[in-house]
């Protein structure tokens, strides 16, 4: 019974591959402060605001630095 259970599910890569082949690149959610622009910082901002309430939070004060050192 195991076996046919195994040989319905195919695996991960054969989906991956099967759906559009390599897998997707990842999000950008993850890009370096220092390499984002300003309008990526103001979105940012906008963000953490939304979803904390405020800019305390230290993502948020390294995020007005560097908009303060772009603005220049």
């Amino acid at each position: 019974m195991a076996d046919k259970k195994e040989a319905a599910k195919p695996a991960p890569k054969a989906e991956a591959q099967a759906e559009g082949g390599a897998e997707q690149p990842k999000a950008e959610s993850n890009k370096k402060i220092n390499k984002m622009t300003l309008a990526e910082i103001d979105a940012k901002l906008n963000e953490a605001k939304a979803a904390q309430g405020s800019l305390r939070s230290r993502f948020a004060k390294q995020l007005l630095l560097r908009k303060k050192a772009l603005s220049r």
